[in-house]
């Protein structure tokens, strides 16, 4: 209650925005070393798990001022695209830190939100169902089987691509099935599949999917 009185959803939904804003303004300066390196895991935990106590809370009202920021847009419009790239001298690296030297932290942080919007959509119907729209409008599956198709071969870009899809089936939520299938991505996943059988084992869920078809 005091959370919510206190605006809390609406103050997450923006900090968490200028977060990421500022990943980018570093990234784009290089001076992530300086900056981020000490913090980034600690805050990328923090923000990942105060999303997830927002989605868990019985406290309607923290979601649906989260909704009133401009974060769940955003995640569509800008982070779940943003491919950018921590450039981090291997020496000056904490072990902490290394898991995300070849990562793209926009795009991954983007893809945990969706992953815990759709895995907690019972409880925050309200924040999956703005998820939906936002993944509709700006053409989720389409941008990333559009990347897929341009591909040479399934490098660490392209691996990310396949992982939104195994989250999305993995939800198993008809109406995005739907769109997967109407789009055609059986036949897009397949065909990666068949020249590079090592995505097999590595999505064994994808394997499930074309396997139906």
């Amino acid at each position: 209650m005091l959370l919510a009185e206190a605006n809390f959803g609406f103050a997450f939904g923006e900090q968490l925005l200028l977060d990421l804003d500022f990943i980018r303004h570093c990234i784009d300066n290089c001076v992530e070393s300086l900056v981020l390196m000490d913090s980034y895991v600690k805050k990328n935990e923090i923000r990942l798990n105060t999303f997830e106590y927002i989605m868990r809370s019985s406290e309607d009202t923290l979601k649906d001022q989260l909704i009133k920021s401009n974060f769940c847009e955003r995640v569509f419009e800008d982070y779940v695209q943003d491919f950018r790239e921590f450039n981090i001298q291997f020496s000056k690296i904490d072990l902490e830190f290394l898991a995300f030297r070849r990562s793209y932290p926009l795009r991954l942080e983007a893809i945990s939100l969706i992953n815990t919007s759709l895995m907690l959509r019972q409880q925050a119907p309200q924040i999956y169902n703005e998820f939906l729209m936002y993944s509709r409008r700006h053409q989720l599956v389409k941008q990333e089987l559009n990347r897929l198709m341009e591909c040479v071969a399934v490098n660490s870009k392209e691996a990310t691509s396949l992982l939104i899809f195994a989250i999305l089936l993995e939800s198993n939520e008809s109406d995005l099935l739907y769109v997967m299938v109407q789009e055609g991505a059986h036949r897009v996943i397949r065909e990666l599949m068949q020249e590079q059988p090592s995505l097999n084992k590595r999505f064994p869920v994808l394997r499930q999917f074309i396997n139906k078809f």
